[in-house]
This record gives structure tokens, C-alpha cells and sequence, in this order.
């Protein structure tokens, strides 16, 4: 989604009286999603919104802790509030959406978010054999919701194998904070695993030198018996001597 797709995600709803699981219940079958609205020193509002609408917005936004427009119908008049769409709980079998949960952002109030990481570029140590690791899919920031991106990018282009992008590489735009220290690794390009294998004449030598090593050795009747003459005829040498 680009920032101008961004700034259009817009959600509908209307004041509900109403609470409950009948309720709830009542309410999706009439085309609304129930939710709820908070904010820092206001008091919780009961929300219900237009389930089209909804369904639409998160066919193309890749994450629930999104900023978005929420305009409450009040009858006459429309009011359209700055939020963060902050949790979205739906059905885990149908995945129909079944409840919703809005934090209202006051005016020229910094937020905090964690913003998707996306790798871009064509990665020369991936080329070579290497293995690309992700490590930091997620970054927390800390700014003004205007200046607040969708996306972090991450150019992998010029990583070999072995080189690492860290959080003190990246760049954000002036008003926005990154709220993790510098020595943070994002992604790293690791080195291919190499298993040395024995050439088959050392692996037959091998096995046949361990075989024999743990092999018993046996004593026949034959070696037995030359060995009990010798001790007798030893004996007798000794007596004549």
C-alpha cells in the first residue's frame, strides 16, 4: 500500500447502546461488526461498524495495528476521528471479523508502532551460497501519525556473505524515533553450511581398522595346547638346569 493508499483506510460506524453477546450476535447478522473506541482520559464508547466497509479495508492493509479514519454517523452530523486500529478478533475457522478494538489518537500526540520491515533489492551474498537470515521483521518507532510509515524498507542489494544491516544503518524521517538500540541486527547473510565427506578407500579403511579394534581375539584349542607344551618343556629345562 502506498502512503497515499494509506491515508485513505477508513472505517464507518455508529454509537451502539447495546452490549452483550445477544447483542453482538444481533448486530452481525444486521451487516455490523461490534467494536469498541478508547483513548488516553476518554471514556470508552460502544461502536458498531459497517462490516463491508471493514471487510474491504483488510483486503489490502497487512497488519491490525494500522492507523485509519473512523467516522461515527451521529444522525446529523459526522465525526471523523485519527485512530489505531488495535486489535482485530475474528472467527479462526471462517475468519469472519467479530470484534473490533479502536484507539482514538488526540491531536498532535506522538504514538508508538511497530512498523513492518520489507527487504528490498536482489541479495548478492543470497548468489553466492549464502543464507539470508531475518532477524527483526517488526521495528518499534515512536512519532506523529502523519510522518508514521507504512513500511520500513531495507535494501539488501550490496549484502554479502557475512555483512549484517543493523538498526544504526537505517534512516527514518526527521520526527520519527526508533525505539530500539543501534547494535540491533536486521538481517544478516549467513555462511553456506559445509560437510566435509571421507573419499570411500578412507571410509572402507576406516571401517575395517574400527572393526577389527572391536573385534575379541579368540584363542583356538590348537594355540591352547602349543602354549601348555611350552610351559611344561620350560618347566623341565629349569629342573634339569
Amino acid at each position: 500500500m502506498t502512503e497515499k493508499e494509506k491515508k485513505q483506510v477508513k472505517f464507518i460506524g455508529k454509537i451502539r447502546h447495546a452490549s452483550g453477546k445477544g447483542s453482538s450476535r444481533s448486530l452481525r447478522r444486521s451487516g455490523f461488526i461490534p467494536a469498541i473506541l478508547y483513548g488516553t482520559g476518554e471514556q470508552n464508547k460502544l461502536l458498531c461498524i459497517e462490516k463491508k466497509s471493514a471487510e474491504v479495508n483488510f483486503r489490502h492493509i497487512s497488519s491490525h495495528n494500522i492507523m485509519a479514519d473512523l467516522i461515527i454517523d451521529e444522525g446529523d452530523t459526522n465525526t471523523t476521528l485519527k485512530t489505531i486500529v488495535k486489535e482485530v478478533q475474528t472467527n479462526p475457522i471462517t475468519g469472519e471479523i467479530l470484534h473490533m478494538d479502536f484507539y482514538h489518537i488526540g491531536k498532535n500526540q506522538p504514538v508508538s508502532l511497530s512498523i513492518p520491515v520489507r527487504l528490498v533489492g536482489e541479495c548478492p551474498g543470497v548468489k553466492e551460497g549464502g543464507i539470508l537470515e531475518h532477524d527483526l521483521r517488526e521495528i518499534p518507532v515512536e512519532g506523529l501519525p502523519d510522518l508514521l510509515p507504512e513500511n520500513i524498507d531495507i535494501d539488501v542489494s550490496k549484502l554479502k556473505i557475512g555483512e549484517s544491516i543493523y538498526i544504526k544503518d537505517i534512516k527514518v524521517s526527521d520526527g520519527v524515533r526508533i525505539l530500539l538500540g543501534p547494535e540491533h541486527t536486521i538481517v544478516t547473510v549467513l555462511a553456506p553450511k559445509v560437510e566435509v565427506e571421507a573419499a570411500p578407500a578412507e571410509e572402507a579403511a576406516t571401517a575395517v581398522v574400527t572393526e577389527e579394534a572391536q573385534q575379541p581375539k579368540v584363542i583356538t584349542q590348537e594355540i591352547a595346547e602349543e602354549r601348555r607344551k611350552e610351559k611344561e618343556a620350560k618347566k623341565e629345562t629349569e629342573k634339569g638346569s
